[in-house]
């Protein structure tokens, strides 16, 4: 389904992105720097405004998951090449994508994608203790 969904991205494919989404009232996306979408109807809209300016250039990269039986948890970076007014260049995001499984196979239940920097990604070393 993240392949899929990255492809259908690529060619600003609305009808095949929105067919990997859950068909649940809870499903939430949060793209770059904007605010909280729930429900499809939302979600549509929002990725129709984006397709209106041309496919989106991504690629996902260094991609951390848990996969369960019927819940996946996919971290990972999103390579964006947008054109500014320097030319063209790598804008970075950092995205989670939570999948469950149901019926119809798994489908994609929520997408967050947050700006990015260039820094490498930072691993913390917990103690013994337990966290609540």
């Amino acid at each position: 389904v993240e392949e899929a969904f990255y492809d259908a991205m690529q060619r600003a494919d609305l009808p095949g992105l929105m067919a990997l989404w859950a068909d649940d009232d809870d499903v939430v996306c949060v793209h770059p720097g904007g605010q909280r979408l729930a429900g499809l109807e939302a979600i549509r809209a929002s990725w129709q405004e984006i397709f209106n300016n041309g496919a989106v250039n991504v690629r996902a990269t260094e991609i951390r998951a848990y996969e369960g039986p019927i819940l996946a948890v996919h971290n990972l970076i999103e390579q964006v090449r947008v054109v500014g007014r320097a030319g063209e260049e790598v804008v970075q995001c950092v995205a989670t994508n939570v999948y469950v499984k149901g019926a119809a196979g798994w489908r994609l239940l929520i997408h967050h994608s947050s700006p990015g920097g260039d820094a490498e990604p930072v691993s913390l070393s917990v103690g013994s203790s337990t966290l609540h």
